[in-house]
């Protein structure tokens, strides 16, 4: 994975696979300390301790379709290559939070990717589940929630007019947020 759009992506589709129905993502930057922590949490099928304790192995997967499942590992190396560290917690039937700390002052720390792009992809191909999607950057905050704009009957986002729209939405707000970002740090 060259960026963390693309890990959003992969992880994502994990909790797609575990039936998940709400899928909240965040990015928490924060100057002062030097860090973003990416997370994902959903309410999919969840995980026993021991298939946690085997998701950092690259040769382990759940999946029947391939004998490798690259994604965790992947991440959790990203992160430790920038200074940070990588938690999953997850409990059968409830669901799995995975978090992964990067160090913004880090050469090695990944470039964002097109955030928006990715997160548009996710909510086209998958209508039936509710994101929330939050990037905050210290004091300065952009988030959506697919439950509000259901609510609002902003429900087919796969129509020709609105996945652009709201890629644009996204975009933008999101430059707003990278205005304020500190200069040494490494993301972009």
């Amino acid at each position: 994975m060259v960026d963390l759009a693309m890990h959003m992506m992969d992880i994502v589709q994990n909790a797609v696979r575990a039936n998940a129905t709400k899928i909240d993502i965040g990015f928490l930057e924060y100057s002062r300390d030097a860090t973003l922590t990416f997370s994902v949490n959903d309410n999919g099928s969840g995980m026993t301790p021991e298939t946690v304790e085997k998701l950092e192995d690259p040769f382990f997967t759940t999946r029947t379709t391939r004998r490798v499942g690259l994604g965790v590992p992947f991440l959790k190396m990203s992160s430790e290559q920038a200074g940070g560290s990588l938690k999953v917690v997850s409990s059968p039937g409830v669901g799995t939070r995975i978090e992964a700390v990067y160090r913004t002052d880090n050469p090695d720390c990944l470039p964002l990717g097109d955030l928006a792009g990715y997160l548009v992809l996710l909510l086209v191909a998958n209508p039936g589940i509710r994101f929330s999607f939050r990037y905050k950057m210290d004091e300065n905050e952009f988030s959506l929630d697919t439950g509000e704009w259901t609510e609002q009957g902003i429900t087919e986002f796969s129509k020709n007019e609105m996945a652009p729209a709201v890629k644009e939405y996204i975009h933008e707000n999101l430059k707003e947020l990278y205005k304020n970002r500190n200069t040494e740090s490494y993301l972009c």
